[in-house]
């Protein structure tokens, strides 16, 4: 069975940025626990926030404020470890808060580590969205970006329910509130440097992710694919139907 980590074209030192909705989490733990399996020396970190990870998503979680000594501590944490987690501050709420975005890239050139993953947005657990003027928060050195949705969001009505700042998704694509967020809509906000591309490097390797995929459900994928495909920044799409399991869409990939 393919690993996320076989299906996306790493560069030697990758930046990874993950963005949008349906998974962002679960798919930045997933692909730090494959590479680190390859002798990697993974970050994980967020440039928003995110709940304290388990004993299963790190094996060691570093918070710090001050920038020298976070490197400092990450640097003696490899001795042991291949999994990091690192964040400034733990809230009342249990959330990790956010990195400075100029500290990722650090984490690679002063940290030693080998990969840092960011999660770099928020989407309150729907299924799709389109960022606010303030987001995404993905770092200018980021040379992987992972576009994510659930597949549950398409051809359902766009509402609060299904999708995160639904007016940002309206104004993005051209529908209205209640409109049905068809596959070509879809491929407008992943297309857009507005939607789905806002604040990715120019130059970063983009992969669009489709959580959640069920086998009725798969020609819905096809189709979004097909259209996502007259992009020149998405590299490929890729789709899981459970946690881990990952699969290039079927009808190929640049």
């Amino acid at each position: 069975m393919p690993l996320l980590s076989d299906l996306i074209d790493l560069p030697e030192h990758p930046l990874i940025s993950i963005v949008g909705a349906g998974g962002k989490t679960t798919t930045m733990y997933t692909l730090a626990r494959e590479l680190a399996r390859r002798g990697k020396r993974v970050v994980t970190t967020t440039t928003t926030q995110i709940f304290t990870p388990t004993s299963d998503e790190t094996d060691k979680l570093i918070v710090e404020t001050e920038t020298a000594m976070l490197l400092n501590k990450v640097k003696a944490a490899w001795a042991h470890h291949r999994r990091i987690t690192v964040a400034t501050a733990i809230d009342n709420r249990g959330k990790l808060m956010s990195l400075q975005p100029d500290i990722p890239a650090l984490l690679i050139q002063e940290g030693g580590a080998d990969v840092v993953i960011i999660e770099a947005d928020g989407a309150r657990h729907r299924m799709i969205k389109a960022p606010a003027e303030y987001e995404p928060v993905v770092p200018p050195e980021t040379n992987v970006a992972l576009l994510l949705m659930s597949v549950e969001a398409i051809n359902q009505p766009l509402n609060e329910e299904i999708a995160h700042r639904p007016e940002r998704i309206a104004a993005v694509t051209g529908i209205h509130m209640g409109d049905t967020l068809t596959p070509d809509v879809i491929a407008r906000l992943m297309m857009s440097e507005q939607g789905a591309l806002k604040g990715v490097p120019g130059t970063a390797r983009v992969y669009l992710l489709i959580t959640h995929v069920i086998s009725e459900r798969r020609w819905a994928v096809l189709e979004l694919a097909e259209r996502v495909r007259e992009s020149a920044r998405i590299t490929g799409t890729l789709y899981s139907e459970e946690a881990g399991l990952w699969f290039c869409e079927s009808l190929g990939g640049r």
